[in-house]
Parts: structure tokens; sequence; C-alpha cells
């Protein structure tokens, strides 16, 4: 069993993600791979300030998850743009190219997986 508590939660900064705008508040859920069966690279919770971006990239060999927690999104795959509210799910698969950024005045929170192919 593993249980983490929000107080051993430390945000850490990105700045640029992904080539993106600002910096992205960074949470580490769990401790990829080994905590993910070694199946995934990440599991992490995301804040994005107003004017905040994650960069365009591409997943090769891995699928992203995206899960809105709360606040509202710009997100961008293979030039096709979504807005993204709430509850709102999304699957970058492998090759895939996307980016996503905070859309309003409201922080965008948002739960990122990615898991190996």
């Amino acid at each position: 069993m593993l249980i983490r508590k929000k107080t051993n939660i430390v945000p850490q900064p990105i700045e640029h993600c992904q080539g993106g705008e600002g910096v992205v508040m960074m949470e580490r859920l769990l401790d990829a791979p080994k905590e993910m069966l070694g199946k995934g690279r990440a599991y992490v919770r995301h804040t994005l300030n107003p004017g905040v971006s994650i960069g365009m990239h591409t997943h090769e060999h891995e699928m992203e998850t995206m899960t809105i927690v709360s606040g509202h999104a710009i997100h961008t795959i293979n030039g096709e743009v979504q807005h993204l509210e709430p509850g709102d799910i999304i699957a970058a698969e492998p090759g895939d190219n996307h980016g996503i950024a905070c859309e309003g005045n409201e922080p965008l929170v948002l739960i990122a997986q990615v898991l190996y192919e």
C-alpha cells in the first residue's frame, strides 16, 4: 500500500515547461517509474496560473492522459484546438503533438499521467 499525505507533496517550479510560457508548479504524486510498477514516467499535478502554458511536444513510445481538476484550458493536439473544463479528460497517444495553456483568470489545475507504450 502507498499513501502520500498532502503535507509531504512539495511543489516544484518548472520554468518554460516544454518551451511554454511562465512557470508551471509541478507536484509529483508518485515517484515514477518505481511507484508506477515500471509502467510510466510521471503521475503529477500541475498548476498553471493565467498566462502559463506547457509548450507543444510529442510523446514517443508513451501516452499522456490529463484530467482537468479546476480552471479552464486551451489544449492543442495535432493542430486541433480544444477548450477544456473541470472533469474533461484528454489522451495524447504515441506520436501525438500537443500543448496546453491556462484559459481565463483562474489557475488551471490538472492531473497528468505518462505511461510507456
